[in-house]
């Protein structure tokens, strides 16, 4: 086959590589945002399926302009620039298609599409030698790359046929037998699936865990799996070096070609069905998940009505009992000077009459009447400094019981308060409110590990801005105070896209002007 014919044949296979793939970039979206948390909004998809019907119907320049509007907005995003790289591909513009393809090698090396696709275009443009390299990337990245291992066996064959055109070009009348293989026409893309590590971690994460007994016994077809793939790798490797040591191509027949086409047809399918299951699996997820917060919203409601309540009836008690309190006092006190008044009077009367009957006495007795009024009057005012004494002991236990009532009260509040503090940081947190969230610590907080304030809050705002989605939940709270310190015990429910944790936490407020802010926190109650 001549040169001229052999490099548009590769050429053709780059483009039933575009065919092939392009409806798989929805898929290789949601993988791709998955492992980089890259979000895949409605508009993006619509915008997506739009570039896909541009390609589709031959459109390439108004595809281009269109993906580099998108990119624009998501200059990340790997799913639209593996889209580029097709575009230029299809555009014969291999140069900027194999940039393009490169500089996702370097940003996503864990994804083998673009190496595989390199591989096409460096066939195309004769570079098998780099070709061979690029395949070699891709299986490092997945030794189970069904579509890399064919690609790279088509490689290797035209490789050999080169060597028995530069042993004819020696020695023309070298009687050397012509390869049997067909020379390499096209390198197919990603059409036989391949399991990425990194990314079937990712959705898995995503799930529930199951019960121990599923768990171990997905845990042993893991490493069955694992010891296949091992195998298999060995066994490409053992190709490899026979390949190189020969420089002889591989012969495949008819038969086992087909077979080789049914099986990557039925593991397509099986790999669709895997990825409907997770997506229904995420669906059911993403709702019991909804129902829980919409419950623990309405436990949280329930509880601060009750806990409003409560105060308020404690409060509306103790002002009863101290309003009681002080009416008695004065009951007390008007009683008290009516008996002052009456024995008064009745001294004054008892005087008066014994001074008219002893009026003839009264020089003889005047002496012994007037000490028996003086000691009569001493006793009359220390049993009225006694009234006043025990007057005064009521009046300041009524007060002392007044100050008790109202610090029972506001130690209420100062709980109330806490508790919403607490609530509200929880919120900040669950809504990546990354600011509020910070505002809830106090200037002076014990950051872990002995870091400054400083990169302790770069540390927060990267691992919170990072989550895709968080949903702290905070329950069964208690609270003691003791001055300005209080320290809260609860229970705290952490979910995000890649991590539920159920514990129980204590944190250690401390009170900073009219707000408490956190101080401390621990784990465990």
């Amino acid at each position: 086959m001549a040169p001229e014919s052999q490099e548009e044949t590769s050429i053709h296979g780059l483009r039933g590589l575009i065919s092939k793939t392009a409806h798989k970039t929805a898929v290789l979206s949601s993988l791709v945002a998955a492992l980089f948390g890259v979000p895949a909004t409605l508009a993006h998809a619509s915008e997506m399926s739009d570039i896909n019907k541009l390609m589709r119907a031959g459109q390439y320049a108004e595809a281009l302009t269109k993906t580099d509007a998108v990119l624009a907005k998501h200059p990340r995003d790997a799913q639209l620039r593996f889209t580029k790289g097709l575009i230029l591909a299809e555009q014969n513009r291999s140069a900027e298609a194999i940039a393009v393809f490169t500089k996702l090698t370097e940003d996503f090396p864990d994804l083998p599409e673009p190496y595989n696709n390199l591989a096409v275009l460096y066939a195309a443009d004769g570079q098998y030698d780099k070709a061979r390299a690029a395949l070699d990337m891709a299986m490092r990245t997945n030794p189970t790359y069904a579509t890399a291992l064919e690609n790279l066996g088509d490689v290797y064959a035209k490789l050999a046929s080169q060597a028995y055109d530069k042993a004819l070009q020696i020695d023309p009348g070298a009687n050397v037998p012509q390869p049997k293989l067909t020379l390499l026409r096209s390198l197919n893309g990603n059409t036989t699936g391949g399991t990425v590590p990194r990314l079937a971690s990712a959705a898995a994460a995503q799930r529930d865990a199951k019960a121990k007994a599923e768990a171990a016994a997905a845990e042993q077809q893991e490493r069955n799996r694992a010891l296949a793939a091992e195998k298999l790798a060995q066994q490409a490797a053992a190709d490899k070096a026979e390949a190189e040591k020969t420089a002889i191509s591989k012969a495949t027949s008819e038969k086992e070609k087909a077979a080789a086409d049914k099986a990557a047809a039925e593991k397509a399918a099986a790999d669709k069905a895997a990825a409907d299951k997770a997506a229904t699996e995420k669906a059911a997820a993403d709702r019991a998940a909804a129902e829980r917060a919409k419950a623990e919203k309405a436990r949280a409601e329930q509880l601060a009505a009750e806990q409003a309540r409560a105060q308020k009836a404690a409060a509306d008690k103790a002002a009863a009992e101290q309003k009681q309190k002080e009416l008695q006092a004065q009951k007390d006190k008007e009683q008290a000077d009516k008996l002052a008044r009456e024995q008064a009077a009745r001294a004054e009367k008892d005087k008066a009459a014994q001074a008219a009957a002893e009026k003839a006495q009264a020089d003889k007795l005047a002496a012994a009447e007037k000490a028996k009024a003086e000691k009569l009057a001493a006793a009359e005012k220390a049993k009225a400094e006694k009234l006043a004494a025990a007057e005064k002991a009521k009046a300041d236990k009524a007060r002392a019981d007044k100050e008790k009532a109202k610090a029972e009260a506001s130690a209420e509040q100062d709980k109330a308060t806490v508790l919403a503090a607490l609530n509200g940081w929880a919120k900040a947190w669950s809504d990546k409110d990354v600011r509020s969230y910070l505002g809830h610590y106090a200037s002076d907080f014990d950051t872990p590990r002995g870091a400054s304030r400083k990169e302790w809050a770069e540390e927060r705002r990267a691992r919170i801005e990072d989550k895709g989605r968080i949903s702290v939940k905070v329950s069964n709270a208690t609270v003691s105070i003791n001055g300005n310190i209080a320290t809260v015990r609860y229970r705290q429910i952490y979910n995000s896209d890649r991590l539920t944790v159920d514990s129980r936490k204590t944190l250690i407020f401390v009170k900073q002007g009219n707000r408490w802010l956190i101080k401390q926190e621990r784990s465990g109650g």
